[in-house]
């Protein structure tokens, strides 16, 4: 690849794009650079004088069924937001096709300054199809994190059985991510029957595990749902695990949960803060669930997209950004 000089500091995204063109090379290259942008700017932050930036992503349940690549890049483009974008059989790209159709998407949120964040796999079992081939494409690409589908208890079996089964398989994972230089994310969901879902069992689970191989995405809703008063001690257990954190809001209505806006619901600034301490290069992604989770066609989005640019002048008013 041929080499290029970067342009002297104050530089952004968009002035580089503009500077460099937004093919395959520029989609290649953008990640390491956003990389190094990011260490610039978390250096003056000891000293007190930079401003807290964050990289804050759309999960995008809702635009993945029929857009295109530049479909998808306008849209993340008019959201302000770059993507957790759906590797699943049933998402945007189905894992047997990563190799293929994950540059076309690189390149063309590339060219609207956006990125992907995230890849939200549908992988449980280390030994599943596709899933080294997908993640080494995703790596491949500049993409530095993937979701795992989260594991689940069985009815019936011993508790702590279980839990060594799952250690077991996060080890094998944890190889896997070191060999190939990536992170995975294990998001915590509330449930009976999500492991995760009382945090001191992937605690357990994940237990000297190097969390840049294997780490927790912890979600503000499901801790809130399943941790009640106790919130902040779950977040100083897990706190050496968070590699990303994933925010959605919610209310109760009795014994029931009302999915919401952030500013309409009760997870909290505080709770953020917690969970971002000392953490100023944290991937972010936004949720959002008060809306539907079905595929709005292309053409109808500009609801969605302002449901989610909402949201996110909330999140990075609780993060400390400039909105």
């Amino acid at each position: 690849m041929k080499s290029i000089t970067l342009p002297a500091p104050p530089w952004n995204r968009r002035e580089f794009i503009t500077k460099t063109g937004a093919g395959i090379a520029g989609a290649l290259m953008l990640p390491g650079i956003l990389r190094a942008e990011s260490a610039a700017a978390a250096a003056p932050a000891a000293a007190g004088t930079a401003k807290a930036a964050f990289d804050i992503a759309a999960f995008e349940k809702h635009f993945y069924e029929t857009y295109s690549p530049d479909e998808l890049a306008q849209t993340c483009d008019e959201m302000d937001l770059d993507v957790e974008l759906t590797v699943r059989p049933e998402g945007h790209v189905k894992p047997v096709n990563a190799a293929r159709e994950l540059p076309a998407l690189v390149a063309a949120l590339a060219g609207r300054n956006r990125r992907i964040l995230i890849i939200a796999t549908s992988f449980v079992r280390p030994d599943e199809p596709h899933l080294e081939e997908t993640l080494r494409a995703a790596r491949k690409l500049g993409i530095r994190y993937y979701r795992h589908r989260g594991f689940t208890y069985v009815p019936g079996t011993p508790i702590k059985t279980q839990l060594a089964s799952f250690r077991s398989q996060a080890k094998e994972f944890a190889a896997i991510n070191r060999d190939i230089g990536i992170t995975g994310l294990y998001q915590n969901h509330a449930g009976a029957n999500s492991v995760g879902a009382a945090i001191w069992d992937i605690d357990r689970v994940l237990d000297d595990i190097d969390p840049d191989h294997f780490g927790l995405a912890l979600d503000t809703r499901h801790l809130l749902v399943e941790q009640g008063r106790a919130w902040p001690t779950a977040i100083r257990l897990i706190a050496p695990r968070i590699r990303s954190l994933f925010v959605k809001s919610f209310k109760w209505d009795r014994d029931r949960t009302i999915e919401t806006p952030l500013s309409e619901g009760i997870v909290t600034k505080a709770m953020v803060d917690q969970i971002v301490e000392a953490r100023p290069n944290l991937p972010v992604c936004l949720h959002v669930e008060h809306v539907k989770l079905q595929p709005v066609p292309f053409v109808d989005r500009a609801a969605i997209v302002k449901v989610f640019r909402d949201d996110a002048r909330v999140l990075r008013g609780w993060l400390g950004m400039a909105t």
